[in-house]
């Protein structure tokens, strides 16, 4: 009897479905560029989303959609701010944050005073049809 109830419950758990949290890798400034790779992504909650700083000496932190430049210290609440990384001389420092909602967050460098965000260097998760990655760059480089 034991036997049987116990291979009922590994045929039940082995039909329940599992998801498992997906990581999104993002290259922060490869090839010394002023640049996150891929610019948007569409993670679920729970996925997480490593920032691999390549080159130079950048942040990825929230801002908002409509004044993105310079994105705040801290990033704006609810967000985040990995600070700066440094990837001068070799070093390429990563940073992991988790997903705990979908709405859209928008992320920006904060280096020179928002210079690299005006020149472009965003990204963003999970933009809308109403507020596309196209119109916060467009707003970005207008700041």
């Amino acid at each position: 009897m034991r036997f049987a109830t116990s291979m009922i419950s590994a045929i039940m758990l082995g039909a329940a479905p599992m998801t498992l949290a997906a990581n999104f890798a993002v290259s922060v400034g490869a090839g010394n560029s002023f640049a996150f790779s891929p610019t948007e992504i569409h993670p679920n909650v729970g996925d997480t989303v490593t920032f691999n700083f390549l080159t130079r000496n950048h942040s990825a932190t929230t801002t908002t959609f409509t004044n993105p430049c310079p994105p705040p210290a801290g990033g704006v609440a609810g967000g985040f701010d990995t600070g700066f990384q440094n990837a001068v001389n070799g070093n390429a420092p990563s940073v992991t944050i988790t997903i705990t909602d979908t709405a859209p967050h928008w992320v920006a460098c904060r280096q020179a005073a928002g210079a690299h965000c005006r020149m472009g260097m965003t990204f963003a998760i999970n933009p809308t049809t109403s507020q596309t990655y196209a119109q916060f760059l467009a707003n970005a480089r207008a700041s």
